[in-house]
């Protein structure tokens, strides 16, 4: 099916000289990750949450004034003009999704801007395409056959986990090597919490504005160093015969992107977005 049966159509676009605060407030309400930015009426750039993290902390303008008495006095970048990406891949509205998944994962871009000629139609995430593929009914095809499966089907069963008291900055080593955005982290053999990329481009972002306020305040700042101090602790899994389907929902329902899947108290693998986009790129699904 085309794009179009899964892209959202009323796409909320801000321009260059938009304040990140804006773009803060806008993700915050609509639950996006991506906003598309426009100028001169055509596509310049994509700004994500993860830009916003690793810039400013995902704090405000008034969170980063170097010194409270001076307004203007804030550290870090304001505007979208300066941490947007561009330029941008677009698409076509006549591209098939299970090509638009094989973008996602070979891009590594988490959403793309539908363009025809210098008009924008919509916006695909990746997160449209898996609700898509939850939200697939017919029977005895192999989307079907895919989403009754077990997850074991699916998962990495050779993890890469960290422990709470393995450093943080060992953990961007370990996104870069392995080429990943989420670690399991694990404590006498037992799962205890998780770590996405987002998590750790927060603590730098934040930890960054923090130093330089204590700096420009003669402070001394003594940021967040270990894993434990950052990670999240409330992990949702899945077991290895649940269904692809239900592991799906489970996803997309608590709005993340990846499922430790665990065997009583053993941790057996990990599920991600990633691993569903590329079984719609090598299936033709959807």
């Amino acid at each position: 099916m085309r794009i179009m049966n899964y892209a959202t159509r009323d796409v909320v676009t801000l321009s260059p000289g938009d304040s990140i605060d804006r773009a803060i407030s806008v993700m915050e309400e609509r639950g996006f990750h991506h906003l598309i930015v426009r100028a001169d009426h055509r596509v310049a750039g994509i700004v994500s949450d993860r830009d916003i993290l690793l810039s400013t902390g995902w704090m405000l303008a008034v969170e980063r004034q170097a010194d409270p008495s001076k307004p203007r006095s804030v550290i870090g970048p304001t505007l979208i003009g300066q941490i947007m990406s561009s330029p941008v891949h677009c698409v076509a509205p006549t591209l098939g999704a299970y090509e638009a998944a094989r973008i996602f994962v070979e891009r590594k871009i988490g959403a793309l801007p539908i363009v025809e000629g210098d008009v924008l139609l919509g916006i695909l995430t990746q997160t449209d395409l898996l609700c898509g593929l939850r939200d697939h009914f017919r029977m005895d095809d192999l989307a079907d056959r895919l989403l009754e499966s077990p997850i074991s089907s699916l998962m990495h069963s050779r993890i890469v986990s960290t422990a709470p008291t393995s450093a943080i900055f060992e953990i961007v080593s370990i996104f870069r090597h392995h080429h990943i955005r989420h670690v399991p982290v694990v404590a006498d053999g037992k799962l205890v919490g998780i770590l996405s990329d987002r998590d750790v481009r927060r603590a730098i972002g934040w930890a960054h504005i923090r130093d330089m306020q204590a700096e420009a305040q003669s402070r001394v700042f003594e940021s967040p160093v270990f894993v434990e101090n950052i990670m999240q602790r409330d992990v949702r899994t899945v077991a290895p015969g649940d269904a692809v389907r239900d592991a799906l929902g489970r996803m997309l329902d608590s709005r993340i992107h990846s499922l430790p899947v665990v065997q009583g108290d053993q941790l057996v693998g990990i599920v991600t977005q990633t691993d569903f986009l590329n079984a719609i790129a090598r299936e033709f699904l959807l």
